[in-house]
Formats: structure tokens, C-alpha cells, sequence
């Protein structure tokens, strides 16, 4: 793996870290880099990354957990490399899209950006990421696995980077928007102030 490959793994690391788009140690990052996959080390640091925290792994055989050090989430990236055309994935821990993840099936932006980069995310339960992370992904460039994290996939990881950041901000906007319109929304009885699977959903 050439110093190039490891430098853009490190700044998209620090970007992810920067903008609070993930937790210390998690969500990991991939790129199908000469036939092969590589991938961020189990419990590396996204903002510290150094060039141990990123190997190589076969682009189709599933790694033994215990005798290598890519991430745990690995399989998944394959699976979606298998089904869908991405070159890079980025899997991160957004706060506000983990958040509204508990409360529907699909997120709908209503700001311009997103709108026009994601145009809807498709919330995907836990016990079902593996299944159908890989099939959204081939329509959409972003999803949540629920209550977990996100996972945007594009051409490059710079690329995979944005459709997160548009994301997280989009489901910010979202809550935004919901807090205020309670706010304001003072005749309607208490039950129905305050955050809805409607008020994100459309």
C-alpha cells in the first residue's frame, strides 16, 4: 500500500473526527484499492490514525476475526462491494442521524443539499445490515443502520465523506426544524409537541 493511499485514509480521519461525525474509535473507513481491500484496524482511532491502522485484506474472502487486524466490520464492506459499484465506504457514528434512526424507516431532507446529494436515507435495522445495506446502497449513496450508525459509499473517499456530512446535517436541519415548530406550535396538546416520525419522514 502506497503513502498516498494511507494519506487520504488519515484525512478523511481527521475530517470525520473534526466535524464530529463519529465517536474516538468508531466506524471505520474502506477503499478498493488493486484488486484488494483496504480497510481501517479494529478499534483504530478515526482522528489519530496511524499506518498500522490501515491493511490490506482480500476483496472476497471474509478475514479470520481473530487472526487479523481489520475491522470487525469488514464482511460488510465486502458485501457491499460485491453488489454495488462504490470504490470507497465510509462507516461512521453521525449523533443527529443515529438519533432520528430510532424513530423512522426513511429520513426525508427537507435542505437544499441534501435534497439534491441523498434525496432520501433508508433506515435499516440491526439484525438485517448485511442483507440490505449491499442492496440499498445501489440505489442510494447513504443509509443508517438504526439506533448503530451510518454508511455512505461513493467514488472516493472524499466523496463518501460529503454524502456523510450532508447527511448528519440534514438530520440536524430535521430536528431543528421539528424542536422550533413545537416551540411555536403552542395550541396543540402536549402529546403532539415535540419530535415525530412525520415530522422527517414525508
Amino acid at each position: 500500500m502506497t503513502d498516498n493511499v494511507f494519506e487520504r485514509f488519515q484525512q478523511t480521519g481527521e475530517d470525520l473526527a473534526w466535524n464530529r461525525l463519529t465517536t474516538t474509535h468508531g466506524g471505520n473507513m474502506s477503499l478498493r484499492h488493486q484488486g484488494r481491500m483496504a480497510i481501517t484496524t479494529h478499534f483504530s482511532m478515526p482522528g489519530r490514525l496511524l499506518p498500522g491502522n490501515v491493511v490490506e485484506i482480500p476483496l472476497r474472502e471474509e478475514p479470520d476475526r481473530f487472526a487479523s487486524d481489520a475491522s470487525w466490520d469488514a464482511p460488510l464492506h465486502q458485501l457491499i462491494y460485491k453488489f454495488t459499484p462504490a470504490a470507497a465506504i465510509i462507516h461512521a457514528h453521525p449523533a443527529y442521524a443515529v438519533a432520528i434512526s430510532m424513530r423512522c424507516d426513511i429520513i426525508t431532507p427537507i435542505d437544499t443539499e441534501g435534497s439534491v446529494l441523498l434525496r432520501e436515507v433508508a433506515v435499516v435495522a440491526p439484525e438485517d445490515a448485511s442483507s440490505r445495506l449491499p442492496q440499498v446502497l445501489q440505489t442510494t449513496v447513504a443509509a443508517i443502520v438504526r439506533g448503530h450508525g451510518s454508511y455512505a459509499v461513493g467514488r472516493t473517499l472524499n466523496e463518501a465523506l460529503a454524502f456523510t456530512a450532508a447527511m448528519e446535517f440534514s438530520c440536524k436541519v430535521l430536528m431543528l426544524s421539528a424542536r422550533h415548530e413545537a416551540k411555536i406550535d403552542r395550541g396543540r396538546p402536549a402529546a403532539e409537541n415535540g419530535f415525530k416520525p412525520g415530522d422527517i419522514s414525508r
